[in-house]
């Protein structure tokens, strides 16, 4: 048969036989891609590509060992010199810093081969030394050592059963699988703490130099002091939180410049961290090898960890929700790095939980507190007018809606402020229709009381007015959040800035019908004035970037419009159908007429409005803000850094509008790292 020279035109190949090597097409192909990328053809997907790779294959199977990776079978008893046990004492640090910076506990704490031996170095399953080695003694692995993985241990243990609450997401914000393998879930961490006083103990009373017996105390106490604010309630704590960190950041600033510790090639102390430990635990995925962090990276990161718990102490000695919310939002738009999961899954337990709020409050302050820093009026004179205006079944019917559905509302809306930003950008697009909703409510229930005087008239005016301020404040941290997490094509930004102008519109529209009601002695009030400047200098930028990027806008109308009504689905739930309108009405059709407009305004001056823009933002950066508390300079810092964003872009853009066409586009760029929301010159 294989003779035959018919075969061949008996049996068609599937396309045609012609076929041409393409080998040095892919991989000339390969060398303009960069590391980890990945290109695939039509209906051929990343599984696909997976299922082409056999068993023993390094890149998927990580349980395949090469010859590079074989080390030394690894002795917990190895005599240690007290030099070596501190830098495992510092490596213990960096593992647990990672872990919490996203990694899992099999590429950071459980690559210390101690933790996986604590039974091995018990001392009280070892027969005594015959002889000690007064260099090397054992008890520095079987007291101090094992001291600091347990208190190690622990304090993964605590902070996992905080992260387990739900308030930050496994595998989306950290990594909670423990491969089978105990974090000291069954021993009080009252227990580890004593060991670690008494490995203290030990250390100064042996026959160590006073120097190797100092550097050894300061990790023991670090770790000690991160264990005890783990054990914390802010709450009810707070005097000791407060003490707990400063003691940590001088232990860290010692250890970090007097007692740093560099070790030879040939120590056995190298051996302790095995990077490849993650293929003899159990894990329901490949994990990826990873290299732990030079040390001055992790006393870095563990300096903002322990300043993560100052944040912590002034958000539970600030109970106001106008504090909280601006904490929130100002740590976003000042391009701050996101908390780490365990400080941000902490402020959501401590702000509400179990029903309660900061741990002491019902959930009706939630709603007490709501109208009386938005509006200005405290909740029982805003019965006390529904009272004056309708029939007392009504005010209890109209109580009991209220306060159920803003509790609801006003509770998630706080915590999302430490939600990871997709999340929360998410969390603001349901909430719009959620206020909105609330907003219809109170208006349609306001609307039939009858006040008995013009000023109870004005007060009940105000009740809808609140959710519609909350509504707009969403909206707008929605279409902001889209530039800062990059989500915008070219010529989708022309119209994020035109809707964001017409959302600004509203809301200052809102404000200055309520400022002449709102009480002039409260912080809402005085809020409501910078919000009233604020958001005049936001809506003059976004105006003015609608005009220079709308060149951007190339493709055509039918397209234009399916994107638009893709990116703002959330303004276009059957929901809002039978309510009334929630302004401003995503209506696309009024886009080409607003920049015709804007066109056609022969004395508008792109570079004189970001000028405008300028000095209002940096006179509201001189003015007090002291109704915000702690965060009044994080504010002046957000006020700089917007007026420092439009002095860049006055510098570029054209004095009128007749200049417009001989401005370059492409100066503008948006890196989110200089400016979370406007672009910047390059």
């Amino acid at each position: 048969m294989t003779g035959y020279s018919g075969f061949d035109d008996l049996f068609e190949m599937p396309g045609g036989d012609e076929f041409e090597d393409v080998t040095d097409l892919f991989a000339a192909g390969g060398e303009d891609m960069e590391s980890g990328e990945v290109l695939l053809m039509d209906n051929f997907t990343m599984l696909d590509a997976m299922s082409a790779f056999e068993i023993g294959e390094p890149r998927l199977d990580s349980g395949i060992i090469l010859d590079e990776q074989r080390r030394p079978s690894f002795d917990p008893l190895t005599p240690l010199l007290p030099e070596e046990v501190c830098w495992i004492m510092d490596r213990s640090f960096a593992c647990e810093m990672e872990w919490h910076a996203g990694r899992t506990l099999s590429q950071s704490v459980f690559s210390l081969l101690f933790v996986h031996h604590l039974p091995d170095i018990n001392p009280e399953y070892l027969s005594p030394e015959e002889t000690e080695n007064p260099v090397r003694p054992r008890w520095l692995i079987t007291i101090v050592l094992r001291a600091a993985m347990l208190g190690l241990l622990k304090c993964c243990d605590l902070a996992w059963r905080e992260l387990s609450k739900n308030r930050v997401h496994d595998i989306e914000d950290w990594q909670g699988e423990k491969c089978d393998v105990s974090l000291l879930e069954g021993i009080n961490a009252e227990v580890v703490s004593r060991m670690l006083d008494a490995a203290c103990e030990w250390l100064r009373q042996s026959n160590l130099s006073g120097t190797q017996v100092s550097a050894l105390c300061d990790r023991l106490l670090l770790r000690k002091t991160i264990l005890q604010l783990y054990r914390s309630n802010p709450l009810t704590d707070m005097g000791n939180i407060t003490y707990h960190i400063a003691t940590g950041l001088g232990f860290v600033y010692r250890v970090r410049t007097i007692s740093s510790v560099l070790l030879p090639s040939d120590s056995p102390a190298l051996l302790v961290m095995d990077p490849f430990i993650a293929r003899r635990l159990p894990n329901f995925m490949p994990i990826r090898v990873t290299e732990m962090p030079p040390q001055e990276e992790t006393w870095t990161a563990l300096e903002a960890f322990l300043e993560s718990w100052r944040e912590v102490e002034r958000l539970v000695t600030s109970p106001s929700l106008l504090k909280w919310e601006n904490a929130g939002s100002l740590h976003s738009a000042l391009k701050r790095s996101v908390a780490l999961p365990f400080h941000r899954s902490l402020v959501q337990s401590l702000f509400f939980d179990r029903n309660v709020v900061l741990g002491m409050h019902q959930p009706i302050w939630l709603v007490e507190r709501f109208f009386e820093e938005t509006i200005g009026y405290s909740y029982p004179s805003l019965l006390e007018a529904l009272e004056r205006s309708a029939p007392q079944s009504q005010v209890a019917s109209f109580r009991e809606l209220t306060e159920r559905r803003i509790t609801k509302l006003v509770a998630p809306h706080v915590r999302s402020m430490w939600y990871n930003p997709p999340r929360r950008r998410r969390h603001l697009m349901k909430e719009v229709l959620q206020w909105h909703m609330t907003y219809d409510m109170l208006l349609m229930d306001v609307q039939q009381h009858e006040a008995p005087d013009v000023m109870t008239a004005k007060i009940l005016s105000t009740i809808p007015r609140a959710a519609q301020l909350w509504r707009l404040s969403a909206a707008r941290e929605v279409i902001l959040a889209g530039f800062q997490q990059e989500l915008y094509a070219p010529e989708e930004k022309p119209l994020a800035y035109w809707y964001l102008a017409r959302v600004l519109d509203v809301h200052i529209g809102c404000i200055e019908e309520l400022l002449p009601i709102v009480p002039e002695d409260t912080a809402a009030h005085r809020e409501l004035i910078f919000q009233t400047e604020h958001l005049a200098a936001l809506q003059m930028i976004s105006t003015t970037l609608v005009l220079l990027t709308a060149s951007f806008i190339t493709s055509p109308w039918s397209r234009i419009t399916l994107n638009f009504l893709k990116r703002y689905k959330w303004l276009f739930r059957p929901e809002f159908d039978g309510l009334v309108p929630a302004e401003p009405v995503p209506d696309l059709t009024g886009f080409p007429n607003a920049l015709r407009e804007l066109l056609l305004d022969e004395h508008h001056s792109p570079s004189g409005s970001f000028q405008l823009a300028q000095n209002i933002c940096a006179r509201l950066s001189y003015t007090s803000h002291s109704w915000l508390g702690y965060w009044a300079a994080d504010r002046v810092e957000y006020l700089r850094d917007l007026a420092n964003a439009c002095d860049r872009l006055r510098r570029v853009s054209p004095a009128n509008n007749r200049d417009l066409p001989t401005f370059n586009i492409g100066d503008l760029k948006w890196i989110p790292d200089v400016h979370p929301w406007l672009p910047t010159v390059a």
